[in-house]
């Protein structure tokens, strides 16, 4: 697999980088088990041993993982199919990336799933909804992190466009385009069997 340079993500502000006095940790570089020690609400990502801050999210982001939580767990409860997380857990690049899916996806009868973070094998699931200051690295870094550590399915979810894109894991170790859905669309993916996420609900966040 192919080192991707990060060069320019940073300055589009999709990260900023925080001060070793703010990390309450020594000056880098990190590793993962620095990593694991973050604060829980501490959201920052390990990229090539440095901690870096994603940028908020806004509502529209944090109701698409919601929902998308909702329907996995609705779906994968009754049929004893796995677990859904939201984000926040860690999973395990290499030593010195360590990211947190927005989403993931955990079948049952896989190895045990730790309970600070997977620091071994992937989620069989893991789902990125990008913003855009995060296309590149949602598209081209994660999708090449994410392959290397052989995650079956990876989902692109892109609120501005109103798009899904599922990747597979082929077998050369490449996650491949699969699917393509855009506007109101209902996304039934193979993997799941009867599952199916009505897109014109995700991109309609409530009011209040």
């Amino acid at each position: 697999m192919h080192e991707l340079p990060l060069r320019g993500i940073r300055a589009r502000g999709r990260f900023r980088s925080m001060t070793p006095e703010a990390d309450r940790l020594p000056a880098g570089p990190h590793r993962w088990e620095d990593f694991l020690g973050l604060d829980e609400d501490d959201k920052r990502e390990l990229i090539d041993g440095h901690f870096l801050e994603i940028e908020l999210t806004t509502k529209t982001h944090e109701w698409i993982v919601t929902w998308l939580v909702t329907c996995l767990t609705i779906w994968a409860l009754p049929r004893r199919a796995g677990i859904a997380l939201g984000s926040g857990f860690k999973v395990r690049i290499r030593e010195d990336r360590g990211v947190m899916p927005d989403v993931q996806f955990f079948r049952r009868g896989g190895r045990p799933v730790p309970d600070r973070g997977l620091d071994r094998g992937a989620p069989d699931l893991a789902v990125e909804v990008i913003s855009p200051t995060s296309v590149r690295y949602d598209r081209v870094v994660k999708l090449a992190w994410y392959a290397s550590i052989g995650t079956p399915e990876y989902w692109i979810v892109d609120p501005k466009a109103r798009t899904v894109e599922r990747f597979l894991l082929a077998s050369d170790g490449m996650l491949q385009l699969a699917d393509a859905l855009s506007g109101d669309a209902r996304f039934a993916p193979d993997t799941f069997p009867d599952l199916e996420i009505d897109l014109a609900q995700l991109w309609s966040t409530p009011e209040l």
